[in-house]
């Protein structure tokens, strides 16, 4: 990317951090063997992988537990589910996840409610919040998992996650809980010691680290079944050749996420505050989505700009070399309705009028400024292009 480009979409990539990559480099070119018990490079690479999962699991406070390498955090998510399902008898399975929750989750779970398997969909708040009461509802003894999205990928609502693993845990404690951590890595404080989350699914180019890494944290695998089916060098979950540089990579990435969280969440917080008051009083006819200023994540605002189409609005941005995003980035190739807007209510107008800002380190107050002087003029423009526009405000 360009230096002068202004990125506020940090929640669908973020740059690989430099010191990172310095730590990756030397397992491209110098070391690049791959794991073996009988030669002393293949036993170097075997301990490069232990320390790496070791580094995983004391960032998140668990002595023990199983980490599983994998492409990101959609085959992480993946592997969960049908891991778990793989020899289940389908027609006594139970799942359950939220409305709001990342396709990597509601596909999944798409696939077997076709196979004969109960879903349940929870519903949400406006904000984004799962309906506790219909959690607990929904619970059966032919539960298998429930999986929750930490921190969501579009409006940035923080689930209560402790209260919804308290709730599931205390009917039956054999239900399994599987928490998508992949946006909430950079900004909340997870520690597996206090929280009993059976699978944890990490993706490393969400938290500054290389793309194509993610990882699985399982406090127990033994009830997850190997879905894919090769040659296994380290393990049964993943075979064939291990990614060496993004298994450090990702471990690198996680250690400097939890280091530095508090310092990440002070800048972005700065940061969002101020994009949200320059938002409020430049731009009329805008609507929050999701929770307010203090109680969602700090790297995410989602606004719904009235009158216009959301995707004009990145495209002519675009072309000021600032980088947004409308609607969910995992789902936003065709121009369906959001699905995540929809499940906290807001219309056809609303949900297509929506744009992404996600904040990262390099974000600075300088930059919303230039950011806000660039909205200005594309608003304007676009409204009294605009036929809803004409009709609703008589442009």
């Amino acid at each position: 990317m360009r230096e002068e480009y202004i990125y506020l979409d940090h929640y669908r990539t973020t740059p690989l951090k430099e010191e990172i990559f310095e730590k990756m480099k030397p397992y491209f070119n110098e070391h690049f063997w791959l794991p073996a018990s009988f030669t002393s490079t293949g036993t170097e690479i075997s301990e490069v992988i232990e320390r790496s999962k070791k580094a995983i699991l004391n960032a998140f406070g668990l002595r023990k537990g199983n980490v599983i390498f994998t492409s990101g955090g959609t085959l992480a998510n993946n592997l969960v589910i049908h891991g778990l399902l793989r020899d289940a008898d389908l027609q006594h399975t139970h799942l359950i996840a939220s409305k709001v929750d990342h396709l990597s989750i509601l596909k999944p779970y798409g696939y077997y409610k076709k196979k004969g398997t109960k879903v349940t969909l929870l519903n949400t708040d406006e904000n984004g919040y799962v309906a506790l009461d219909e959690l607990r509802a929904s619970l059966t003894r032919d539960t298998r998992l429930v999986a929750i999205t930490y921190v969501n990928h579009t409006i940035g609502t923080v689930q209560n996650v402790k209260e919804i693993i308290d709730i599931v845990k205390n009917y039956n404690d054999k239900i399994m809980i599987l928490v998508d951590g992949c946006e909430a890595v950079n900004s909340v404080k997870i520690d597996l010691s206090q929280l009993d989350i059976d699978f944890l699914t990490l993706s490393g180019h969400k938290i500054y680290g290389p793309k194509g890494t993610g990882a699985v944290i399982a406090r127990d695998a033994k009830n997850l079944k190997p879905v894919i089916f090769g040659f296994v060098e380290t393990s049964p979950y993943t075979p064939g050749a291990e990614n060496i540089p993004g298994i450090v990579g990702i471990s690198e990435s996680v250690k400097f996420a939890v280091e530095n969280r508090e310092r990440y969440v002070k800048h972005c917080s700065d940061i969002q505050h101020y994009l949200v008051d320059k938002m409020e009083k430049n731009i009329s006819d805008i609507v929050l989505n999701g929770p307010k200023i203090g109680e969602r994540a700090v790297d995410n605002v989602n606004y719904s700009i009235r009158y216009i189409e959301g995707e004009s609005i990145t495209l002519f941005l675009d072309f000021e070399d600032i980088v947004v995003a409308t609607g969910s980035a995992c789902a936003s190739s065709d121009l369906k309705v959001n699905y995540i807007l929809s499940a906290i209510g807001r219309d056809h107008e609303m949900a297509h009028g929506s744009i992404r800002l996600t904040l990262g380190w390099d974000n600075t107050k300088k930059q919303i400024d230039v950011f806000i002087d660039k909205l200005i003029p594309i608003v304007e423009r676009l409204r009294k292009q605009s036929t809803i526009s004409r009709v609703r405000v008589g442009g």
